[in-house]
């Protein structure tokens, strides 16, 4: 009767998948494969080997008691071509004589795409190992869709705080359970920079931090032309907001939208928040971002602006993927990796200005609750984390695990990129200390209807109907209220 319940509720998902697959818009042109870097030459670990050393080592059969090689089932949402398909074949001939193999399934990383890994999930079986990405884990795992590690971490004698970082391992690593752990660094408090058009204008790479002051006087500078032949300063990505928050917020630390730890109230009325409002109205209202309507109407990305000469600088670093893809996005042009500017000259320590409090951990590995073969299962995970997923490198991806050779990782970037990565920004990106990065709030009360409500009223902002101080002001209002209602509604 349980079977047949699974099979009903896959069943059931799986059709809605197909449904909204079947009405759902293309997706965004960035997550396109195409030509992508091939990756050849693992980095060394810190002491020299390719890997941290493995229960391998120790243990040489993974396979069943009967002989025979047993095959997991990886699941991710990054393309095979951006690592994913070289990092099986190094798995795969390293323990072919010890009994397991893995088999690679991309799926891709949207709401659709979590849905049918999510049906998988549910009817059990069809996955061992998933890497997955945004807020969804906690949910995975009061699904009870994933296998707790903590004993296989202690039988491997594995230090998590070493391996991922203190704040990593605080958040991940916990009393009641490891579930899954990132994998990959990723700062989305930094920018890309076209160090070209930096040079061309005259203009510093902020290589060491700069000041919204600084920042806006550089947009001024580094934006001009008319009509479709404008060229802006920044491409904010002002449609989703998602990076307008980080930037805007980044001196209140990991808090950023709220005002205490407990959650109960918004800093929406903080000065940091006034002063990084009115610099993106200073933006919009000088033309020196790509404005909201045109955002809108041409469906832009960074892809098609940054990479395409339209602007001078975007956000979210992750993307530096497609700045090594050149055969794809082709383009001549050396990007740099800058911190986002801070509110001012107090905040030019290096804990604001590099944003180093505020690193994101991302690309979380798990264990799927019902696999067949934990062991196999955990030595793929240990193995992946600590040398193995060195080829997804070149596909932008850079790792979390702190026993890479930095240097090399650098090396490694630059050389994919054909040399249009910028070595000593990359060098910096990766070496901030981000050993007290990600501290945890209490409770995170109406966090996706402050997300939805801060679009509504900075996108008034943007289309001039609205002043900086209003926009404070509702954000304000609007998302107390929010916070008052489900709190109360939890009680």
């Amino acid at each position: 009767m349980k079977k047949m319940k699974k099979l009903l509720a896959l069943l059931l998902a799986f059709a809605m998948v197909m449904s909204l697959a079947a009405c759902q818009a293309p997706a965004d042109p960035t997550e396109a494969a195409t030509d992508a870097p091939k990756a050849t030459d693992a980095p060394t670990a810190a002491d020299g080997s390719t890997a941290a050393p493995t229960e391998a080592e120790e243990k040489e059969w993974f396979g069943t008691e009967d002989g025979k090689t047993v095959t997991l089932r990886l699941w991710a949402g990054v393309q095979p071509e951006y690592g994913y398909a070289e990092l099986v074949e190094n798995f795969n001939e390293q323990y072919k004589d010890k009994g397991v193999q893995v088999e690679f399934t991309r799926y891709v990383n949207d709401t659709n795409g979590n849905l049918q890994l999510d049906t998988y999930l549910m009817g059990g079986g069809e996955i061992d190992v998933v890497v997955g990405y945004g807020s969804r884990l906690n949910n995975r795992v009061e699904s009870g869709y994933f296998l707790d590690m903590s004993d296989y971490i202690e039988s491997y004698d594995w230090n998590m705080t070493e391996a991922i970082g203190a704040a990593a391992a605080a958040e991940y690593v916990t009393d009641d359970g490891c579930y899954g752990f990132p994998t990959i660094t990723s700062n989305n408090f930094w920018l890309m920079v076209n160090v070209d058009m930096f040079e061309a204008a005259g203009v510093e790479v902020p290589y060491d931090g700069w000041t919204y002051e600084q920042f806006l006087d550089a947009c001024e500078k580094l934006s001009y032309g008319e009509g479709q032949d404008r060229v802006y300063g920044i491409y904010w990505n002002l449609k989703s907001m998602s990076r307008v928050t980080t930037i805007c917020g980044s001196a209140l630390g990991s808090l950023r939208m709220y005002a205490n730890y407990d959650g109960t109230e918004v800093a929406y009325g903080n000065q940091v928040w006034v002063d990084g409002l009115t610099m993106l109205n200073e933006c919009v209202t000088n033309d020196y971002c790509i404005p909201l309507e045109d955002e809108v109407s041409e469906g832009y990305s960074v892809a098609n602006t940054f990479l395409a000469g339209k602007c001078a600088m975007t956000v979210d670093p992750a993307q530096i993927r497609l700045v090594m893809d050149s055969a794809a996005y082709p383009h001549d042009f050396v990007t740099a990796l800058v911190p986002g500017p801070v509110p001012g000259d107090e905040y030019m320590t290096d804990e604001y200005k590099y944003h180093t409090s505020i690193v994101g951990p991302s690309d979380i590995i798990s264990i799927a609750a019902d696999t067949a073969y934990p062991e196999a299962a955990f030595e793929f995970v240990h193995w992946y984390t600590t040398g193995g997923m060195a080829p997804l490198i070149k596909g932008g991806r850079l790792p979390l695990y702190t026993g890479f050779d930095t240097e090399e990782v650098v090396a490694m970037v630059v050389n994919a990129a054909n040399g249009l990565v910028d070595e000593r920004s990359l060098t910096t990106y990766l070496t901030v200390d981000r050993s007290e990065a990600g501290t945890i709030l209490g409770n995170l009360w109406a966090y996706d209807e402050l997300g939805d409500m801060f679009v509504e009223e900075t996108h008034a902002m943007c289309y001039g109907k609205q002043t900086v101080e209003q926009t404070v002001q509702n954000l304000v209002t609007r998302g107390n209220e929010l916070i008052a209602n489900a709190m109360k509604a939890a009680q």
